[in-house]
């Protein structure tokens, strides 16, 4: 059992500064994005990557059993681009969710698929919720996202409030000249929906 202990020790990652043990582990399960936000593609979005270039399902859950696990990354977050754009996503958390040693499921997404698919989702195995959200109102939707959007967003943060979810949180990016003035607003919106509020520098 000793050797046991001291072999996890020795796999563990470890900030090199503080020493401090690395436990959560990012996987974007693609580049994809409907949304044009202007402070994260303000060029435009690059040509998206061919389908053959993503890591498969059974790629993801095999670096997650074999290397990631093993060395203490056990708080999986799912990202993209858009998460809920990679077809079978729901199929890929039941899969990360049955790995011995997975502690917790996190998604990050823009909400604009979210209403069909957050029960699923939360019944596979997503624990912790985030969805992104800047403003309330839909022409500045608009000038952010590019895409006049703002219902089915509204409609996905809805349903993930309906899901049982361990946690939920919003995240804003407040911009200077443009929602400022509804950072109150958003804090109130999400609390009564119950979502954590979490604003974001730019």
């Amino acid at each position: 059992r000793r050797e046991g202990r001291a072999k996890t020790r020795e796999m563990t990652l470890l900030d090199p500064v503080l020493r401090r043990p690395h436990r959560k582990l990012r996987i974007s399960v693609t580049d994809r994005c409907a949304f044009r936000c202007s402070y994260c593609v303000p060029d435009g979005p690059p040509a998206p990557l061919a389908r053959e270039a993503l890591l498969s399902f059974e790629e993801i859950t095999s670096f997650v059993r074999r290397a990631a696990v093993p060395r203490g990354l056990t708080r999986l977050r799912l990202t993209g681009g858009e998460p809920l754009q990679r077809r079978g996503l729901v199929e890929l958390v039941g899969q990360l969710r049955a790995i011995e040693g997975v502690r917790s499921i996190g998604l990050t997404t823009n909400g604009e698929r979210l209403a069909e698919a957050a029960e699923d989702l939360q019944k596979a195995g997503v624990d912790h919720l985030n969805v992104s959200l800047d403003t309330l109102r839909r022409d500045r939707f608009l000038e952010l996202v590019r895409l006049d959007r703002l219902d089915p967003v509204l409609a996905g943060i809805d349903a993930g409030a309906d899901a049982p979810f361990a946690s939920r949180k919003l995240n804003c990016v407040p911009l200077r000249g443009l929602n400022e003035d509804e950072l109150g607003t958003l804090i109130r919106f999400g609390a009564e929906r119950g979502y954590e509020v979490r604003f974001i520098e730019f």
